[in-house]
């Protein structure tokens, strides 16, 4: 009987979080974006997902782990194997007769095909195709990989074109997608077992990179702006960053810390088109070398004299 664990490089006693995160680096490490369609390494690939469908579900884990632990008969079974328990841990439960496709939460799977997986040779154990019964067309396993996204492009949308091990899809992510989000990709997944089946779903666990300036915050775009004093007393046009590039906006004269500049529709696209906004945060920057100049001493000195203004604190 396979070992997924090995193959997973985990070990029984693996708790689920960890046996995610295990498999995310593997699959992101092994994906053909990143090999170069290196041949052993997408077989490997596929090997780790068939192996993450099975752990990666907690019912199907508990079976495994129970046929993983029992006693090996002399039809080469493990001792005491149900059928029925073994089709609805595994395939969705409609029974466990010979060549019929099952569906999973982790792809969809032919008895046979997990048979033959987990103990090799043929799919033993008495589940041969019927006679004079055509097989039934079965689907391939899913497969996740990751796709990774600049702070913009999660904003706004975009087209991808990624390189899967027989040859290249191009992908459209809408824009407003999220990290940790996931996109499916149709018929990209796994082979089908049989010829007449039709291959499994690709589903793309979407990474953003973070922004150095800008941050999200549903669909709206945030971003400090740092003013100086003089900036923030006569007022000024600055340039601030947005997930479209650089704007001119207005300071009023007289702007405080704190203050905010709406910029409409300069945010997150939604799923009806339209957009958020973006926030911009005004803070003024005073120098840390200030205090050190007699000269700059003397002139805000002579500035609080003449502004004359108490205390901006109510407290």
């Amino acid at each position: 009987m396979k070992d997924l664990y090995k193959i997973l490089g985990a070990s029984p006693d693996t708790d689920d979080a960890t046996l995610k995160q295990t498999y995310r680096k593997l699959a992101k490490e092994l994906h053909p974006d990143a090999t170069g369609g290196d041949k052993k390494k997408t077989e490997r690939f596929k090997e780790i997902n068939e192996a993450y469908a099975i752990l990666g579900d907690a019912e199907k884990r508990a079976e495994y782990d129970r046929l993983r632990k029992a006693p090996v008969g002399a039809d080469g079974m493990p001792q005491g194997f149900d059928p029925e328990a073994f089709a609805r841990a595994f395939g969705g439960g409609r029974g466990g007769r010979p060549g019929v496709h099952f569906e999973g939460g982790g792809g969809n799977f032919d008895l046979n095909d997990i048979f033959s997986n987990l103990f090799g040779g043929d799919g033993r154990g008495g589940f041969a195709q019927e006679p004079g019964r055509r097989p039934r067309a079965s689907r391939g396993n899913d497969l996740t990989g990751h796709l990774q996204l600049s702070f913009a492009e999660a904003a706004l949308g975009a087209r991808r074109s990624l390189r899967l091990a027989d040859g290249t899809v191009e992908v459209t992510v809408p824009g407003g997608v999220e990290a940790g989000g996931r996109l499916r990709v149709p018929g990209k997944g796994a082979p089908a077992p049989t010829r007449n089946g039709t291959p499994g779903d690709l589903y793309l666990e979407i990474d953003v990179q973070p922004d150095p300036h800008l941050t999200r915050n549903g669909d709206d775009v945030e971003v400090d702006v740092p003013l100086t004093i003089p900036e923030a007393v006569l007022g000024a046009r600055v340039s601030v960053p947005t997930v479209e590039g650089p704007v001119t906006v207005t300071v009023p004269p007289g702007t405080s810390s704190d203050a905010k500049l709406r910029l409409r529709g300069k945010g997150v696209k939604r799923r009806d088109g339209s957009r958020g906004d973006q926030i911009c945060r005004l803070e003024i920057s005073v120098p840390k070398t200030a205090a050190d100049n007699p000269e700059v001493r003397r002139l805000v000195e002579e500035l609080a004299q003449k502004l004359g203004q108490g205390s901006p604190r109510s407290y």
